[in-house]
């Protein structure tokens, strides 16, 4: 294919000359010589489209979902994004009371307590790469193109991990694992856990029914690991019937109890807070003071929840290009991320964490 390309770059000259010709009634020979001779003096690593950071920063839209699905079931808070930093909802309060059978007179009328939402979103940002300007040159790839896709892939990572932490309930929407005893899967982690199977879907099924929670829009966020788990406490028939409703291009890997089983290598990660009794608090792994956390004792965590009961707002996409820095010999690229979330409803959202064991 290379042996083509000086083929094609010769016809594509020749085409480009009979149409400027036709255009200003030049000769076309002439113009062609031009257009060849020109091509000598351009320097080799030269592209004729230089990046445009719309591309990229479109790029970076167009696969924030990728491979997270469960972030598509959600309530859209979009439109209510301002400044690309805040969210300003309209809210409505509750309805007015109902009376039957009234015999008492006159009625006082009340107002409607009506409380609008607000909630600043997250900010992700990648720390800044050098492209050296002889990379350019000496490399056999395109380090620039291969820095940016990395970056990007990262940075809608990190961005999708901040969200499910802004879905992550609060204690009193949490419930442990049942089944037998294995390993702790968390990175940091040790001893033994109670693994998750079938039994937690059971349990949250029952927290949703007695809540009134839409039975058609369910969803259950596993973690590869309690994924595995699940399937190993399926009977064949259950087996059978859970991947019968796989559906990989909605990000569906099987259907149980009435909830899309959706899977991720990590969902969510919960600290123990005192013995009695115990409290388990979400962790933000991103958090500057994660690393030097106490992480033995912390447990992974799967979400179940509704589609209506957890909110994803987006902000924007900036990428910062600064090309040919003289003091870092090369470019400078950078992305920057807004992106947040909460709980719309609490009867909707319930974690299952790994219990501890001994």
């Amino acid at each position: 294919m290379k042996n083509l390309k000086p083929v094609v770059s010769i016809l594509f000259m020749a085409l480009s000359a009979m149409l400027v010709s036709a255009l200003f009634a030049f000769n076309p020979f002439t113009v062609f010589i031009v257009l060849l001779a020109s091509s000598f003096f351009l320097p080799r690593k030269v592209s004729f489209m230089a990046i445009q950071r719309e591309i990229w920063e479109r790029d970076i839209v167009g696969n924030l979902f990728k491979n997270n699905d469960f972030a598509k079931r959600a309530f859209s808070a979009d439109q209510y994004v301002t400044m690309g930093k805040v969210v300003h909802i309209p809210y409505a309060g509750a309805p007015s009371t109902v009376n039957k059978n009234n015999n008492t007179f006159p009625v006082v009328a009340v107002n409607r307590g009506d409380v609008d939402v607000t909630y600043s979103i997250d900010t992700f940002q990648t720390v800044p790469r050098r492209i050296a300007n002889i990379d350019k040159y000496e490399l056999s790839y395109d380090k620039r193109q291969s820095v940016i896709a990395e970056d990007q892939a990262q940075l809608i990572q990190v961005a999708m991990d901040g969200l499910l932490y802004n879905w992550a309930p609060a204690a009193s929407n949490t419930f442990l694992t049942a089944g037998p005893v294995t390993t702790a899967t968390l990175p940091g982690a040790t001893g033994n856990r109670l693994s998750f199977d079938k039994t937690a879907f059971g349990s949250a099924k029952l927290r949703m029914d007695r809540a009134n929670i839409d039975p058609n829009n369910r969803v259950a966020l596993l973690t590869a690991d309690h994924h595995q788990q699940l399937i190993n406490s399926f009977t064949d028939a259950e087996k059978t019937g859970f991947y019968a409703s796989v559906d990989m291009k909605r990000g569906v890997v099987g259907r149980y109890l009435n909830f899309d089983v959706m899977l991720r290598s990590s969902v969510l990660r919960y600290r123990q807070v005192g013995t009695t009794p115990p409290v388990w608090t979400p962790v933000d792994e991103y958090a500057a003071s994660f690393p030097t956390d106490n992480q033995t004792a912390d447990s992974a965590a799967s979400l179940f929840y509704s589609d209506y009961s957890v909110e994803r707002a987006f902000g924007g996409v900036t990428m910062f290009d600064n090309t040919m820095r003289a003091e870092y010999y090369g470019d400078i690229i950078s992305f920057e991320l807004r992106m947040g979330g909460r709980i719309r409803r609490n009867p909707g959202v319930w974690a299952v964490i790994e219990a501890p064991s001994a």
